[in-house]
């Protein structure tokens, strides 16, 4: 599947971005009644939680879970759940659910299966938004973790799975994580790629272009097809 092929936006402000991201995750969360919704970390989205957040709307049939998680507590600058109750949830979506990836086990391996089973329980998710990094990484899947081959399958026995990621200057000392696997990410009735800058859109556009087992964010727009919708923000980013 090529660049051109997917469905995707360019964007020359962040203003406009935002604005269309809030409007179509709007229409989609309305039509969809009890629904999860599963969001990523990271800077890109940030301004596009946080002006969905305001919006009114039946929160309370929203579940809201995370795509990955860093294994440390909500108190930790790398917590992606602080970050969503800090943006997304500061406004009405303070009345959604909210489900953290981080539980009491030592380890994400070791909590993997008690989380698996609280995913499990969640309503079909009706959007999940994801992010790429410049290793081409989405979600936690890193290619050169010993776990990616599983957490990135379709057909990955687990809907989350523990991994103990590369130290790169991209995951920095932030190693243990937790994610979504390709099966649950497969279960998602759309999805958002976010992504900034003119080398970050170049950078998709080379991995679309290969082959789709080449790149963890060519096995997700593979797993996701035609229902992932890339936002893009040309420029510097």
């Amino acid at each position: 599947m090529t660049f051109d092929a997917q469905n995707i936006t360019l964007f020359q402000t962040n203003h406009a971005m935002t604005a269309a991201l809030v409007a179509d995750a709007c229409a989609v969360l309305s039509a969809a009644g009890p629904c999860s919704l599963l969001l990523s970390g990271g800077s890109s989205p940030c301004d596009f939680y946080t002006a969905l957040g305001q919006e009114d709307m039946n929160w309370s049939d929203i579940h809201i879970a995370l795509v990955d998680e860093r294994w440390v507590d909500e108190d930790d600058n790398g917590s992606n759940a602080a970050l969503v109750k800090r943006s997304l949830m500061a406004g009405h979506a303070a009345q959604a659910k909210f489900s953290p990836m981080k539980n009491a086990a030592l380890t994400p391996h070791q909590g993997e299966a008690e989380l698996d089973r609280q995913y499990r329980l969640l309503p079909t998710p009706a959007l999940s938004v994801l992010g790429m990094g410049p290793d081409k990484h989405t979600a936690s899947w890193f290619s050169d973790a010993a776990e990616y081959e599983i957490v990135s399958r379709a057909d990955a026995p687990l809907l989350v799975g523990g991994l103990t990621a590369p130290q790169t200057p991209v995951t920095g000392a932030y190693l243990q994580r937790m994610t979504i696997t390709g099966n649950m990410l497969a279960m998602s009735r759309k999805a958002y790629l976010i992504i900034k800058g003119d080398n970050k859109i170049d950078l998709l556009r080379d991995c679309l272009a290969s082959p789709a087992n080449a790149s963890p964010i060519g096995r997700a727009a593979a797993i996701l097809g035609q229902r992932l919708q890339i936002f893009a923000l040309q420029g510097e980013g």
